[in-house]
């Protein structure tokens, strides 16, 4: 019998913290983190609480593997939509839309991809998001400031949706994106010369 390659162990590694992420994904929903035990999440993830232990040391660890998850998915799509994507308006609708269909199907995934839920790094990961995001449109402090308005304003109308459901989801894709569309037309006015380049981050 065939010894396992190293990689072989490592890709089992990757597979298996993946395994717990998405069951702490699942215990999370609907939840105050903090009521949530490591043995919970090793029990639907169906491995031992000191192996949860092992891959994400805490809590703050758990949260931020949860997180990561979903802005990994988020952007993705993001990124698949704007593949064929021509002009700003355009590209702003596309990410709305992925933004409002990915909340649709999976409301907790993406309140921890908005940030909802807290832990030690969020606001330094949130921080690379908006610079990287901010590099599509020419880099530099305005454009992240610019970008850090747009992300927040997409996921707070989002997550505000996801509490009042009366709209529609499509209207609620023309309403973002009419907004932001005025906001970024009013930038430009100001004298900041939006040059994307595809694809544009969520």
């Amino acid at each position: 019998m065939a010894t396992p390659t190293r990689t072989r162990t490592r890709l089992a590694r990757e597979e298996r913290r993946e395994q717990i992420v998405d069951a702490a994904a699942v215990v999370f929903q609907r939840r105050d983190p903090a009521e949530v035990t490591f043995e919970e999440i090793a029990e639907a993830a169906g491995v031992s609480r000191a192996l949860v232990y092992n891959y994400f040391g805490d809590r703050h660890g758990v949260l931020e593997a949860v997180y990561l998850r979903n802005v990994r998915l988020l952007d993705a799509q993001v990124t698949a939509a704007l593949a064929t994507t021509p002009g700003l308006e355009e590209a702003l609708t596309a990410s709305v839309r992925v933004h409002v269909h990915f909340a649709e199907r999976d409301p907790w995934g993406y309140r921890y991809a908005a940030g909802e839920v807290g832990f030690a790094r969020l606001p330094e990961l949130v921080a690379g998001r908006v610079d990287r995001a901010a590099d599509v449109l020419g880099g530099g402090p305005e454009a992240g400031l610019v970008m850090a308005g747009v992300m927040h304003t997409v996921q707070a109308m989002v997550t505000s949706w996801l509490d009042h459901r009366e709209v529609p989801p499509e209207r609620v894709v023309e309403l973002i994106t009419a907004y932001l569309a005025r906001g970024l037309a009013g930038i430009v006015a100001a004298g900041l010369p939006l040059t994307p380049t595809w694809p544009v981050p969520a």
